[in-house]
């Protein structure tokens, strides 16, 4: 089996439950408040570790309170922690306001210092997955060794998708991916990148690939918080990849991951076991 390597932010939330994300200079009162661990990197990891899969998280902490928290929580759901650096500043903070509709805004607090993190090529191995879950200029000459060696790398979309982009799956929202002709970019690569996936929130998610354009529709739900929606996504998608799964089967238990995300408040993803239960004999029994 592959093992997982997740590089990414680790991040203690501060969540403010509002009756409407404010406009500019607008103000609300919050009618309830949490506090609870997350980012990206955190919940993509702790997802793929409930399926039994071996996770190894890279990123930083601070040494401080919740560094020492997040620390635990990662350590506790059996994802590897010894990549993760603990330095003398800040473990990175987010303020998120989250509306009755389940969206939110989110605010970051102190310096991000992802970028310095070393990637630990010379640990990986042909055939495991990296997903850079947090997108950073600094990555790319270690993203280009590990897709010359066999290595599944999948990234959150860059400010500027390029086809010479050394990744073999890109996976965002709309939002991240912008205006750009993903179709062309997929098309006119060297090969390295294979698909763009774009998630579309309640319109479902598209594949770019060589084959085309493929939509795969949403499944209604009515979100609590979207929190940790994309993250569940990605980690059902490269966890059927991994597997040898088609793109159409990594969208499905992508889909369904998000689905049962966003109805719930908790803080990270539930475990797959969940998901697949909710299923029955379509998803698969990792």
């Amino acid at each position: 089996m592959a093992d997982f390597w997740v590089v990414g932010p680790i991040v203690w939330e501060r969540v403010l439950h509002v009756p409407c994300l404010p406009p500019s200079g607008g103000f609300v009162q919050a009618s309830e408040t949490s506090e609870r661990p997350g980012g990206c990197g955190v919940n993509a990891a702790i997802a793929l570790a409930s399926t039994s899969a071996n996770v190894h998280m890279v990123g930083y902490v601070g040494e401080d309170e919740p560094g020492a928290r997040l620390w635990a929580v990662l350590d506790a759901t059996g994802v590897d922690v010894g990549f993760v650096h603990v330095g003398d500043g800040h473990t990175s903070e987010v303020v998120i306001l989250v509306a009755p509709s389940g969206e939110r805004a989110m605010t970051g607090m102190w310096p991000d210092l992802l970028h310095t993190m070393p990637v630990p090529v010379a640990d990986i191995t042909a055939g495991d997955v990296v997903y850079f879950a947090g997108w950073r200029e600094e990555f790319v000459p270690a993203m280009t060794k590990l897709t010359a060696i066999g290595v599944i790398v999948a990234t959150v979309p860059p400010p500027l998708l390029a086809p010479a982009l050394p990744a073999t799956n890109v996976i965002g929202s709309e939002t991240q991916c912008g205006d750009q002709n993903l179709q062309d970019i997929v098309s006119t690569g060297d090969g390295t990148l294979r698909a763009v996936i774009v998630t579309r929130g309640p319109d479902g998610v598209v594949i770019h690939d060589n084959d085309g354009l493929t939509s795969y529709p949403a499944q209604p739900v009515a979100p609590v918080d979207t929190t940790g929606a994309g993250d569940a996504f990605a980690a059902g998608f490269l966890r059927q990849i991994a597997g040898g799964g088609t793109r159409g089967e990594a969208a499905a238990a992508g889909i369904a991951w998000a689905s049962v995300t966003m109805q719930s408040s908790a803080f990270i993803p539930p475990p797959w076991d969940v998901v697949r239960d909710g299923g029955g004999d379509v998803l698969p029994k990792w």
